[in-house]
């Protein structure tokens, strides 16, 4: 169950958008399931035309407007009326939509929630009978719209719900539950900013990446290259983005800014993003607190075929003693912080996808990188400390991203090592569903699937894997070891 609050200033033109056909004609059959004082659907709008928007909305709005009248509040926002005041509006208008797996629930069924979701924010508490007006409108079978004037009827105060944001969380934990809904993941400050409409628009009409998505993965790619902030930046440049780090008064730099060479505003000036922006651990004090968590190695870009297979089989190893850590804090047993063990398979997901070479962004080894992003992150504190395997982990890693790709006879290798992160990726997700932390659970769940799907592009060598060669599971759910192709 997702909810949104957000505050206005015009009680009127809420419940004409509300009642009406909406931005894109999207709304169907609007209609009133609950009201403050218990009549509900009593408050449902005459119908004076031929259409289910002709309604008279005027007695409905009268009713809202009545105690910010008494309270002397104005009716619509401009600049006159926001001086001396502060900038939310006094009117609260809340969405509360279930996941569309979830079963359609009833008028009734609606009207409660509502009801739930104002008594659990503090709102409108049960049984109090000079608490604000307020309706709930339901114009989809996923969903219904809370709109709220925050002015006490009693005493014709205004007031202001505390930490309603969170508070809506832990209510819709609880309806949840109640109504078998599919569980969301608490507020942890773990997800990456959504991308807006605009941006989603301007990326269809391109057919690019949207610009936050492409500017997240180059950001990690760079990260996972370099090891200052002067080197990173100047790796941006080199995969062909603009970039340009901020600085202090004292030199000391603060942060950055990334932009992608055609993204363009309406004046044609680049459309800039810093890195909190992209990702919560993609800023720079905690790129830089990344840095300092592991040593940093030696990036061998001409490592003999030895070296580099030496190395592949190195991090197989470290991923799959990672993955017997994450599973005995599982048990109690507490070896080292799982959350570090976590954050560093996020530079694994990194390298694999930059062994992998993909040239297309929906490639499995892509899709999981992206798709474990949101895994990795502790609630928070996007960048843990690191213990003693996972700082291993994270070089390795780094080492692997000095390959810039696979050579033939290294294919076999790098498979196995996709084997073993996907098997830690599913203990990663078992142990953050036994947290509570579903979305973690569920990310790491999907990147371990599209881990397995990642086969070798090219033929291998004699004695290795032929490309798209299928891994089939054995008995035991397990992905075999990889067998010799055979030769005619």
């Amino acid at each position: 169950m997702i909810t949104k609050a957000q505050y206005g200033w015009s009680p009127a033109r809420l419940v004409i958008y509300l009642m009406g056909k909406g931005k894109r004609e999207e709304h169907r059959n609007p209609h009133v399931v609950a009201s403050w004082d218990g009549l509900d659907s009593r408050w449902q709008p005459e119908q004076i035309g031929p259409t289910e928007f002709d309604l008279r909305l005027g007695p409905m709005i009268d009713a809202l407007h009545a105690p910010a009248i008494a309270a002397g509040l104005p009716l619509r926002h401009d600049a006159a009326t926001q001086r001396g005041r502060t900038k939310n509006g006094y009117v609260w208008h809340c969405s509360v939509r279930n996941r569309a797996e979830d079963p359609d629930l009833s008028d009734q069924q609606w009207a409660a929630i509502a009801r739930e979701v104002l008594h659990g924010t503090g709102i409108a508490t049960h049984r109090d009978h000079g608490g604000p007006r307020w309706f709930a409108v339901r114009h989809a079978d996923d969903h219904i719209h809370i709109a709220v004037v925050l002015v006490r009827q009693d005493t014709s105060r205004r007031f202001w719900p505390e930490f309603d944001r969170w508070r809506l969380r832990a209510v819709a934990a609880n309806l949840e539950r109640r109504y078998g809904l599919e569980l969301t993941a608490p507020a942890d400050q773990t997800a990456a900013p959504g991308q807006r409409r605009g941006e989603l628009e301007k990326a269809s009409r391109s057919g690019a990446l949207p610009a936050r998505i492409e500017l997240a993965r180059a950001v990690r790619d760079a990260a996972a290259r370099t090891f200052t902030p002067e080197a990173f930046v100047e790796e941006l440049r080199r995969m062909g983005y603009l970039a340009e780090l901020r600085y202090l008064p004292s030199g000391d730099p603060i942060g950055y800014k990334i932009a992608r060479t055609a993204d363009v505003n309406a004046d044609g000036q680049p459309v800039y993003y810093g890195g909190s922006k992209l990702a919560p651990d993609l800023s720079l004090p905690r790129l830089l607190k990344r840095w300092a968590s592991a040593s940093t190695p030696v990036p061998n870009t001409s490592a003999s075929a030895r070296e580099r297979q030496s190395l592949l089989d190195e991090a197989r190893r470290s991923t799959e003693q990672a993955r017997s850590c994450v599973r005995g804090a599982r048990a109690g047993q507490h070896v080292e912080d799982p959350d570090g063990i976590a954050h560093a398979t996020a530079d694994m997901f990194t390298a694999l996808r930059n062994l992998a070479g993909e040239g297309q962004p929906g490639g499995p080894a892509t899709a999981a990188a992206q798709r474990y992003d949101r895994a990795c992150r502790a609630p928070h504190d996007p960048v843990p400390q690191l213990g003693e395997l996972a700082a291993e982990l994270r070089g390795l890693a780094w080492q692997l991203m000095a390959l810039r790709g696979l050579r033939g006879g290294e294919q076999p290798a790098a498979v196995l090592l996709a084997v073993a992160l996907a098997a830690l990726a599913l203990e990663i997700a078992a142990l953050q569903r036994t947290r509570g932390r579903v979305h973690q659970a569920r990310a790491a769940r999907e990147a371990a699937w599209l881990a397995r799907r990642w086969r070798p592009r090219r033929p291998t060598t004699a004695g290795g894997l032929a490309a798209g060669m299928p891994l089939q599971r054995g008995s035991s759910g397990q992905l075999p070891t990889p067998q010799k192709a055979r030769t005619s």
